[in-house]
């Protein structure tokens, strides 16, 4: 069971992540690297799929959040939309350029797993890559809405991958913080519960 206190200090965390994201976007959107070094020791690089998926989740549990820190989300989700309308072909380009970057890694992730009894068998490593995995949902969220239009190709890739994933699972508990259940249904993001199989 995890405490009240300790269930804030994952949520404050997370925001703190998500504005120092938008706080970096318009630096991001300038370069051409896919993981932007924030400069924080205690702040992990930033990239797009990684603020829509903290914008995303925070949203979901803002009832958990005390009024002065909705605030502060509301202020960086703004800033971020406003940079997003007045950048639409810049953002597009580099969600899709991450997007690309994201797949190819669960990609090499999921081969390697037939190839490695030990790697199936990490469940800590699959913990920590699952987070590619979801941000590529979110990121396909993202650009299957307008102004954006997201090529069916990628969808029937990413399922494609999923199907791969399925024929070696193991169905289990939510791999994650218990806080953030509510912001991944088992409908949905199956594979935040459970783990691949290590025969």
């Amino acid at each position: 069971m995890v405490s009240k206190d300790a269930e804030q200090d994952v949520l404050k965390r997370d925001l703190a992540i998500a504005v120092a994201m938008a706080d970096g976007m318009a630096g991001y959107l300038r370069s051409d690297v896919t993981w932007w070094d924030m400069g924080r020791r205690d702040m992990p690089l930033l990239t797009i799929g990684g603020y829509l998926m903290r914008r995303r989740r925070l949203g979901v549990l803002e009832y958990l959040l005390h009024q002065p820190e909705r605030q502060t989300m509301t202020a960086a989700n703004a800033a971020f939309d406003r940079l997003v309308d007045d950048n639409v072909v810049r953002f597009e380009e580099r969600a899709l350029s991450e997007l690309g970057a994201r797949i190819r890694e669960w990609t090499v992730y999921l081969r390697d797993l037939t190839l490695s009894h030990r790697l199936a068998a990490d469940r800590t490593r699959y913990v920590y890559l699952a987070d590619s995995r979801v941000v590529i949902e979110e990121l396909m969220q993202k650009l299957g809405a307008a102004p954006f239009q997201l090529a069916e190709h990628i969808r029937h890739d990413v399922s494609a991958l999923d199907h791969r994933l399925t024929a070696g699972w193991t169905p289990n508990a939510f791999i994650w913080s218990p806080v953030w259940t509510p912001a991944y249904p088992s409908d949905t993001y199956w594979w935040l519960y459970g783990h691949p199989k290590a025969d």
